[in-house]
């Protein structure tokens, strides 16, 4: 990644709140950890930029957000939205996306996307409740 230091550390720390959703719960945890420890100094020391990008850049995942929020300038909040959909084959007209199911207590934050016809949908961490389908 070809972006400069201001820029790196700025797309780290908007990257933060969706690691979870973007990787596997080991990767996610360990890319959480390395992040915060080097974002938790006070300023940037000579050359951590260049920890975090090789730190981002070791997932297809990761990569993909960071290049859509900083060369397509997406917001943050729109960014897995707009990697969940498949865009078919030429010729194709519909994209087909994921759906998303939400938490039926409202003003909870908690969602989850179905990938897969055979995936369970889950219940609410924070409530217990079993997720609704987002219409």
């Amino acid at each position: 990644m070809k972006y400069s230091p201001d820029e790196i550390r700025k797309a780290a720390i908007a990257i933060q709140p969706y690691i979870a959703e973007l990787l596997d719960a080991p990767n996610a945890q360990r890319l959480e950890r390395q992040l915060e420890g080097l974002l938790s100094q006070s300023s940037l020391k000579q050359g951590s930029h260049t920890q975090l990008s090789h730190l981002l850049a070791e997932h297809e995942s990761t990569q993909d957000w960071i290049r859509l929020y900083l060369e397509e300038q997406y917001p943050a909040e729109d960014i897995l939205k707009a990697l969940r959909v498949y865009y078919p084959l030429p010729g194709i007209e519909n994209s087909v996306e994921s759906p998303r199911y939400i938490c039926p207590v409202e003003k909870c934050n908690q969602d989850w996307y179905r990938k897969n016809r055979e995936d369970e949908i889950p219940v609410c961490p924070v409530h217990g409740l079993k997720l609704i389908i987002d219409s």
